[in-house]
């Protein structure tokens, strides 16, 4: 139990995998209960990540990313390989599969025909020129639909009812409303079900009201020249005192006045200024951190809103942590990097001890550290990083994770498949975007790889061209970092098979073999200080 000041408990619930370290700031708050974990999102009172989970109607559906799902009633589906129908959630057979009732169709196809109140059916398209017409369909060129008949039925074009039907060039413009009989019409060519919809035609915008010239303060008009508005209080004006400082008119002649974070102090000595947080400090003695104060000890710099000292400290994201060794910060953490005990994922460090797993096995996707195993799979985008579960003929496209026989894939954009691909494995990209940490010692380390910043990508036929400067060529075993001229060139030789790029981001480029081509890894090291650093810290224990 968690208990707090008012003697009442709350409920904390725990993440399933450990993470170390807790402070009030490591909890969410959703509806009075408490989880670990913070930034979370809330769905009723229970809290989830939006990269994990989808929320709908209060309910949560686990393996759903919020990021890329919809609702279908209570549950969440990915639109991209489902369809919400009738609310039922089916599987796509067709990039532009769309509704029909509780059935898809493909409407290049098909047609949907039928009553939506006594249920449509799904008929194959006899020819392009084919429409609906009720529960049958009618060739435009040489019939009509007869709106006078009941049920509506398709007559040739020389029938008495066709001419009171309209020609067949208006028809294609209704024939909709006349395959859903007892709907009504919505302008022209579309129709509403009054008892859910409703119709909106040609909205009118309202006039608004003519403003009024005078000067306002709040909801008071004043004269400029008698009074003065400070954060809309009215106040006498007083030569000299034009200006404000919170809701008090001052000068700037004013002697022993300063104005912190709109509060005005009086009786002020020489050389205090203002702290971000609004206090009043003496440069000459104190220092500040974020918005606390602090006398100025030699050798102390600041770490969040406190002091620390570099040579035996180590400040991360605002929280100080004793030096112990080739320590580093994963988030506000500290950790041994070269431990096979601990994993950071993008910020979150993760135990590894307690699931009997090794650093050089777990994997991240993004803050998330993966399960065991080959369960799980991770698309990634520049700045977002998804997990799905794994399915037998999907694959990644940027973060989002298609079915492979519906959706092709070009350097993380998607395109419909003009017909069904086959496929029957779980295929992935052959130059993979991966963290730094997820690159294996034995791959990072004994190859010889690329470090460099991303100007321009070019594509020409088949293969990207990227221009990268302040390159090095780096062997991180045998210590060895060699400058290479700038601009250098690096040729991708399948620009759809590879991922997505961002010029002013720095990438690590790997080979498996010395002379292998292509490049079989890339590496984003934007978020790495100092991408050097990081790559030589890593391959330290084998240096």
């Amino acid at each position: 139990m968690f208990h707090v000041s008012q003697g009442r408990s709350i409920v904390l619930e725990f993440q399933s995998l450990p993470m170390l370290g807790s402070s009030t700031a490591d909890y969410t708050c959703c509806e009075k209960v408490l989880h670990k974990g913070a930034g979370l999102s809330c769905c009723g009172n229970r809290a989830f990540n939006l990269t994990q989970a989808s929320c709908c109607e209060g309910r949560l559906t686990l393996n759903v990313s919020q990021l890329v799902s919809d609702c279908c009633g209570c549950r969440a589906y990915d639109p991209l390989n489902q369809l919400c129908c009738d609310s039922q959630i089916l599987t796509r057979t067709q990039p532009h599969s769309k509704c029909c009732g509780k059935d898809l169709y493909d409407e290049d196809h098909q047609l949907c025909c039928g009553n939506v109140h006594e249920g449509r059916k799904v008929l194959t398209k006899m020819s392009s020129h084919h429409r609906c017409c009720g529960d049958n369909q009618f060739d435009q060129q040489s019939q009509c639909c007869c709106l006078d008949s009941e049920p509506l039925s398709p007559q040739p074009l020389n029938a008495s009812c066709c001419a009171s039907s309209g020609s067949n060039e208006n028809f294609s413009e209704f024939y909709k409303l006349v395959s859903i009989p007892g709907e009504q019409p919505c302008g022209r060519g579309a129709c509403f079900n009054p008892t859910t919809e409703r119709c909106c035609v040609n909205p009118r915008s309202r006039q608004g009201q003519r403003p009024y010239n005078g000067a306002s303060c709040g909801s008071q008009v004043y004269n400029p020249d008698i009074n003065i508005c400070c954060a809309g209080q009215l106040s006498n004006r007083v030569i000299g005192k034009n200006l404000c400082c919170g809701t008090t008119p001052y000068g700037v002649e004013d002697l022993g006045v300063l104005c912190c974070n709109q509060s005005l102090h009086h009786v002020v000595e020489d050389g205090y200024q203002c702290s971000p947080g609004g206090n009043l400090y003496l440069p000459s003695r104190e220092m500040v951190c974020g918005s606390h104060v602090h006398l100025n000890d030699p050798g102390k710099h600041c770490c969040g809103e406190e002091t620390y000292d570099p040579q035996d400290e180590i400040c991360c994201n605002g929280h100080k942590h004793q030096r112990l060794g080739n320590i580093s910060c994963c988030g506000e953490k500290a950790y041994n990097p070269s431990s096979v005990q601990m994993k950071c994922c993008a910020g979150t460090l993760y135990n590894l001890q307690v699931q009997g797993r090794l650093s050089e096995e777990a994997q991240c996707c993004g803050t998330v550290l993966m399960e065991a195993g080959y369960n799980q799979t991770c698309c990634s985008a520049p700045g977002l990083d998804l997990l799905y579960p794994t399915q037998s003929g999907f694959t990644c496209c940027g973060h989002r994770y298609p079915n492979a026989s519906l959706w092709s894939c070009c350097a993380g954009v998607l395109h419909p498949r003009s017909e069904p691909h086959t496929t029957n494995k779980n295929m992935i990209p052959e130059t993979r975007l991966l963290p730094l940490g997820d690159l294996k010692t034995d791959v990072l380390c004994y190859n010889e790889v690329l470090l460099g910043t991303v100007e321009s990508v070019s594509i020409k036929m088949k293969e990207r061209s990227i221009v990268m400067v302040n390159a090095m060529s780096l062997l991180a075993s045998h210590g060895k970092v060699s400058a290479l001229p700038s601009p250098h060139y690096v040729t991708l030789t399948d620009h759809c098979s590879s991922p997505e790029l961002v010029p002013g981001n720095t990438y690590i480029w790997v080979k498996t073999r010395p002379y292998s081509d292509p490049i079989r890894f890339i590496s984003d090291l934007s978020d790495h200080s100092s991408p050097l650093h990081s790559i030589l810290s890593r391959c330290s224990t084998v240096i």
